[in-house]
């Protein structure tokens, strides 16, 4: 992991996201919190929610077919840009008067389009820049990246929004959307797919979805395994909705609470950054992937049977560990596997079927909580990810055999 932080371009992108994720994740925090505690239900927060993951569901497709048409560092800096205007004017209206709630849900909508542009574009970026024998470095890096700008907002977020308010964390998020674009700009890049790329430019971004979908129909059990293995992402995002709503209804905690269970998800999450190499090493991806996701849904249920704020900090450190690991090995068995010209449509084909399932579930989990409180909630995804676990029984070991055989040729070419 030391040789792939020795390169000057690797550095600039790994502090580029720790600062904007930093913003990022407190922005998220004071969002969720501020309208579960002013309203005193879920429905709203889970309204915004719901909307969010509609618009992506539908925009994701086409940021696909961008990101594997245009420079992905260009791509990067736009999302950049775009979060500090945006950010940076909504933070100046809030030290002269109240937000309303058109911008909140803005202020989560633009936060969220961050989230739907940056990481299929980064993993295309890693993909083309890189070699492969760094990928599972370079992954472990971004995800101890991505964890400690949570532990930071985590532990930030509380203290500032109980003594400045909301418009403090925002432009300082908008400050770090433009620390992260100044030094990114700087990053050695060249667009190697210029050839593809140009082959497509005719091609309507419609028609260009449906080759990822030939793909990934062809090969044999990917769908049912990108679906699956997606599972603990798409549970991590559910819980967003049900973990303030938890805390301030059946432990009745403060944010505070919420803080530190952000802060606990991140050190497990780093502690997956780091140590799931090794993992892997000494049990396989095979069976590295089904026991996290397990040990996910259980602990889930143990959180569930014991309703004490302490417990639910403690099990956000497997949720941390569980999710990442997953995601680790999931991400560097698709830049290992597929087409680096089609890189970007596979994973925001993903996306939005996790778009999907979202839509779903915060529109279930809206409609359901006021009533039966979050814990039925949780107890449903539990319930999903024992399925996952299936799934990915099912189908991993056709995806690694393909994986074996994309290395064995790119070492032939090379």
């Amino acid at each position: 992991m030391r040789e792939v932080f020795a390169y000057p371009d690797f550095r600039k992108l790994f502090f580029s996201n720790l600062f904007s994720g930093f913003g990022q994740g407190m922005t998220m925090i004071g969002i969720a919190w501020y309208l579960v505690e002013k309203t005193g239900s879920a429905q709203f927060l889970g309204s915004t929610m719901f909307t969010s993951a509609l618009l992506m569901f539908f925009i994701g497709p086409y940021i696909g077919t961008l990101i594997d048409r245009f420079s992905r560092k260009n791509m990067l800096l736009a999302e950049n840009l775009i979060g500090f205007l945006v950010l940076g004017v909504l933070a100046i209206w809030g030290f002269w008067g109240s937000y309303s709630e058109w911008m909140l849900i803005l202020i989560y909508l633009v936060t969220t389009f961050m989230y739907q542009i940056h990481y299929p574009t980064q993993s295309a970026l890693v993909q083309e820049s890189f070699e492969p024998r760094h990928y599972n470095s370079i992954n472990s890096w971004l995800e101890i990246e991505g964890q400690t700008a949570s532990v930071l907002s985590g532990g930030f977020a509380g203290i500032m929004l109980q003594s400045y308010g909301l418009h403090v964390v925002l432009i300082f998020n908008a400050c770090t959307y433009l620390f992260a674009f100044c030094l990114l700009s700087t990053m050695k890049y060249t667009f190697s797919l210029e050839g593809e790329a140009g082959a497509n430019r005719g091609v309507s971004w419609v028609r260009q979805l449906g080759q990822s979908w030939t793909y990934i129909r062809e090969k044999r059990g990917f769908l049912i395994f990108g679906i699956a293995a997606f599972m603990p992402f798409i549970a991590i995002m559910a819980m967003n909705l049900l973990k303030p709503v938890y805390i301030n209804q059946t432990l009745q905690a403060d944010v505070i609470t919420f803080s530190m269970a952000e802060m606990t998800y991140a050190f497990g999450a780093v502690a997956a950054g780091l140590l799931v190499i090794w993992v892997v090493q000494k049990v396989g991806e095979f069976q590295a992937m089904v026991g996290n996701i397990l040990v996910f849904a259980l602990v889930i249920v143990a959180m569930v049977a014991f309703p004490v704020g302490w417990v639910l900090i403690a099990a956000y450190v497997f949720y941390g560990w569980c999710n990442a690991s997953v995601r680790l090995i999931r991400q560097t068995l698709y830049m290992s596997m597929v087409p680096r010209h089609m890189m970007g449509r596979v994973m925001s084909f993903f996306n939005s079927i996790g778009m999907m399932m979202r839509l779903i579930l915060i529109g279930f989990f809206t409609l359901l909580i006021d009533h039966t409180g979050a814990g039925v909630g949780f107890l449903i995804l539990s319930g999903l990810l024992l399925l996952a676990a299936v799934g990915v029984v099912g189908t991993m070991r056709y995806l690694l055999a393909d994986a074996e055989r994309a290395k064995e040729l790119q070492i032939k070419e090379g």
